[in-house]
């Protein structure tokens, strides 16, 4: 158990945020945004829009056996820590998804078992932990999914959510959690890549880093936050 005054909290001294959104909208382009060295895990492969990137080392995930290399990436992280200011995880969605299928490759039935979904949340809320454990800035991206959520009065409706299992437990870690869209500027006329980050009753959100904020183009949400780190704002 650690023991600390609330007088000599940093509130800054790193982020952890989680973007989510439809495949396709842009949210691994956010890298280029980030300043300092960073290590991104590439789950999905998809990496390919960094080309040219100085400062960013990208270790690829083999599909089949996504445990493990998910051990060797925290591995060599834990080792070349001092290393890098950033770690980008893209994305936890096809994590899940390969983790799951790779438990299902080895059953009867041809589908994973009861209990891998348990194992599977419980290593989730363990990579996100750690990963702040280690004090630096933490990027994680994530798809969307829709889902139906009732309220006390039988109403239903459908909300945006992270397509991450242990939702719950894990947004209850990250203190930015945004949904991209792209909407169309009633100024330019043009489309631009907008993150929401206030929760309603059709997206799923969250803010405890920048709090007065309702929306953020994706182009300056982390520049934002970098300055705030740094005390400049």
């Amino acid at each position: 158990m650690k023991r600390i005054q609330a007088e000599s909290i940093q509130r800054f001294d790193n982020w952890t945020c989680l973007i989510y959104s439809e495949p396709g909208k842009g949210k691994t382009s956010m890298v280029n945004y980030l300043k300092g060295n960073t290590l991104l895990f590439s789950t999905d492969g998809m990496y390919h829009v960094l080309s040219g990137l100085k400062n960013v080392e990208i270790l690829v995930m083999d599909s089949k056996k996504p445990h493990d290399d998910l051990e060797a990436f925290f591995r060599y992280l834990v080792k070349n820590k001092d290393n890098f200011d950033n770690v980008v995880i893209d994305n936890l969605s096809t994590f899940q998804k390969f983790w799951l299928n790779s438990k299902a490759t080895s059953t009867t039935s041809g589908m994973p078992e009861i209990k891998d979904y348990g194992v599977i949340d419980r290593v989730l809320l363990d990579l996100v932990a750690s990963l702040k454990d280690l004090n630096k800035n933490i990027l994680l991206f994530a798809h969307e999914k829709q889902v139906e959520v009732t309220m006390e009065s039988g109403r239903v409706y459908t909300q945006f959510q992270p397509d991450v299992r242990n939702i719950d437990a894990v947004m209850g870690i990250v203190p930015l959690v945004g949904r991209l869209v792209i909407i169309k500027n009633q100024e330019t006329e043009k489309q631009e890549r907008t993150i929401i980050l206030q929760p309603t009753q059709s997206t799923r959100a969250k803010d405890q880093l920048i709090g007065n904020m309702q929306t953020v183009k994706q182009t300056e949400l982390l520049s934002i936050l970098q300055q705030t780190e740094k005390g400049e704002i």
